[in-house]
């Protein structure tokens, strides 16, 4: 019996003999961000499960077009959300910034202004006193967590601008506040005590290892959960990383320490793509962890080796750089290291400390002296 291929779909052979599919979507998707088209070889399970994945986030683009009709001055502002998830600034997000997105803006909506929850109030009704109790009402849940939904919010109201269904925009020009930067740091000796927790038990070893790669190579913690076998030159001792947060490239050595553990991570691991992934399949893959399982397996570890419940594994990029500030590197050499573009990115790290100013001292003494 011929199996039907998946929709959009057609078979042909390259150059090289193989057989290969081609998926080809409608334009109007592909236009707007939804899907894309690719070929790819021919595969009863992988290749049609990938086109299969396509053709779901197709179907759900196309409910949401069909029911969402361009939003007029009276409609609400939760209908003109649902809209903003049609357009290509949205569709063009990755698929966890998608949700992120949804989440935030969804607790964001339900808070209640005047007696009406904001997603209820219509367009033409909506001023900017309404935003600025809401984001009041944000602050409650922390000052981050309110400036992202503002911006989240400023987009969606953007695209009621883009239609012209609103004048202005009253997202805009609400004063915000700003977020205390953080400035917990690890000491050396509180690394090694979780690392070392983390290193013996099994339900705790990716997580270590997420750990320490943040560490030792001064790096994001997301860019760690996410790393994959091909982002590592296990014989050149080198990882070779693109950043996710500006898509800086790093190029850092990798210590003989650690090209020990990766290589046993490697016999364990190896057979999937991601180096430190979750230890629970899902769907009969491996995926990296979230974020906030990090979060709960980093205070499971914390409670028991007794560390302080305000370190986070987050804050190791802070501590790996300030340290490399205190040694005394060189800015540029830490830029290289760190993936920042401008010596102004890195001046949060310099900090007025006692071992910088000795470090500072000693090395004019030495240049008097000569």
């Amino acid at each position: 019996m011929k199996r039907k291929l998946p929709r959009y779909t057609s078979k042909y052979i390259n150059k090289e003999g193989i057989v290969m599919w081609a998926y080809k979507p409608p334009k109007r998707a592909i236009q707007a961000g939804a899907v894309s088209a690719f070929n790819v070889e021919a595969s009863a399970y992988k290749s049609k499960k990938a086109i299969n994945d396509m053709n779901f986030k197709l179907d759900t683009w196309r409910q949401n077009v069909i029911s969402q009709e361009v939003p007029t001055e009276n409609s609400t502002l939760y209908a003109l959300f649902r809209f903003y998830q049609t357009t290509f600034s949205f569709n063009k997000l990755k698929e966890q910034t998608k949700r992120d997105y949804v989440n935030t803006i969804h607790n964001g909506l339900m808070t209640k202004i005047e007696g009406v929850t904001l997603a209820n109030i219509k367009l033409k009704n909506l001023k900017r006193k309404h935003i600025k109790l809401a984001y009041e009402k944000w602050l409650v849940r922390g000052v981050r967590i309110a400036n992202i939904t503002y911006a989240i919010l400023h987009k969606i109201v953007g695209v009621g601008l883009e239609h012209d269904v609103l004048l202005y925009n009253p997202v805009s020009n609400i004063e915000k506040r700003k977020e205390a930067p953080r400035k917990v740091m690890w000491t050396p000796e509180q690394v090694k005590l979780f690392l070392d927790t983390c290193y013996s038990e099994w339900k705790w070893r990716n997580l270590g290892l997420i750990t320490q790669m943040a560490y030792e190579w001064s790096q994001r913690t997301g860019d760690m959960r996410k790393l994959k076998w091909k982002s590592l030159n296990l014989n050149e001792a080198v990882l070779n990383l693109e950043q996710s947060k500006r898509r800086a490239e790093v190029q850092i050595p990798i210590s003989e320490n650690l090209i020990k553990m990766l290589l046993k991570q490697k016999e364990d691991f190896g057979f999937q793509e991601y180096v430190a992934p979750s230890l629970t399949p899902v769907n009969g893959s491996y995926k990296p962890y979230h974020i906030s399982k990090v979060s709960r397996l980093a205070k499971e570890v914390k409670a028991v080796c007794g560390l302080p419940s305000a370190l986070q594994v987050m804050d190791m990029r802070r501590t790996a750089i300030t340290q490399m500030v205190e040694a005394g590197v060189d800015i540029t050499q830490i830029m290289a290291v760190s993936g920042h573009q401008n010596v102004q990115s890195v001046s949060p790290y310099i900090k007025h400390t006692l071992a910088a100013s000795k470090s500072a001292i000693e090395k004019r003494k030495i240049y008097l002296d000569t």
